[in-house]
């Protein structure tokens, strides 16, 4: 079983990737965010218990649970020899679509504080 972290990142760096294609101007991380909350779902049953518990047990185990983002081939015995070249490969992986998202949607602002030369005027002519 792979680490949740890299679960996380698998989650959040693909989401991430596809924003990067769709013209949405807000909310990208927080989307990226809710994926790599998504690519944990299987691993709902480590934290439940009862009948519900049971489930998400059933389901980590099967290959259905690779709609999450390839969970249940990340928990493969392949990838869980290579837990610590798994976790930082997606850390890094997470850095580097950190580095291209500023890159590509970071910038600064114009004129002060306020946003804009226009809305810092009319805040002056106020005073």
């Amino acid at each position: 079983m792979a680490f949740a972290i890299v679960h996380f990142t698998v989650g959040f760096v693909s989401v991430l990737a596809l924003l990067w294609l769709v013209p949405i101007t807000r909310y990208r991380l927080t989307a990226a965010f809710v994926g790599g909350g998504m690519a944990l779902v299987p691993d709902a049953g480590k934290l439940l218990d009862g009948r519900w518990g049971a489930w998400f047990d059933t389901f980590h185990d099967s290959g259905t649970a690779d709609i999450f983002f390839l969970h249940a081939t990340l928990d493969r015995a392949v990838f869980r020899a290579h837990n610590i070249e798994l976790t930082f490969l997606s850390l890094s992986a997470l850095g580097v679509a950190f580095l291209l998202y500023d890159w590509r949607f970071g910038h600064t602002p114009t004129a002060g504080v306020s946003g804009s030369t226009e809305s810092s005027n009319r805040d002056h002519d106020r005073l």
